[in-house]
């Protein structure tokens, strides 16, 4: 495996793996109390079609064919998860955040690993590249900066919700991740 393959793979390992836990805070209340599925195996199949997200999972097959890696405490890939995965937040989960400040903040957490991959290989997203030998041809240089962007952007999120502030600088760095609509 290339060098910067293999570096780029540690890092966006790390980058979900922060992205899930701070999620799974800002989710969890609601998301134990709720009777709906908002997960499809197809979405799970996604997982084991990329070589890059069985890279990071290590799996190679569903856990059931019916509803592939969801269990009934919840996603049973705690890293290796579609983009799609994080980026989704229902009605009553953006309902529950306390205003519209933090709803903003949930909905850039969500889209740090669909970020960090982008234009991986021309517009092709990281998770979508589905041949192995592709993979040692990315543009390294910009999922690099792309993954910088995000690092920073989740330092923000984070000091965000353990302080409560969001000050002029860190918004510039959520702005990076999802450009304000003009």
């Amino acid at each position: 495996m290339k060098k910067e393959l293999k570096h780029l793979l540690e890092e966006y390992t790390e980058l979900e793996r922060e992205v899930q836990v701070l999620v799974s805070a800002q989710c969890r209340e609601v998301c134990e109390l709720c009777t709906a599925c908002c997960c499809r195996a197809d979405l799970c199949e996604e997982a084991l079609e990329s070589p890059f997200l069985c890279a990071v999972h290590g799996r190679n097959e569903l856990d059931s064919d019916r509803y592939g890696f969801l269990t009934e405490t919840g996603c049973a890939l705690e890293i290796g998860r579609p983009p799609v995965c994080y980026e989704f937040f229902c009605d009553e989960l953006m309902a529950a955040q306390p205003d519209d400040l933090h709803r903003e903040v949930l909905l850039v957490l969500g889209r740090l690993p669909a970020y960090a991959g982008g234009n991986a290989s021309g517009d092709t997203h990281l998770v979508e590249i589905m041949q192995v030998e592709e993979m040692e041809h990315l543009a390294f240089q910009r999922l690099e900066k792309q993954m910088q962007n995000a690092r920073e952007a989740l330092d923000c999120i984070q000091t965000f919700y353990n302080e409560g502030a969001l000050p002029e600088n860190s918004r510039r760095a959520l702005q990076r991740i999802t450009p304000s609509k003009a």
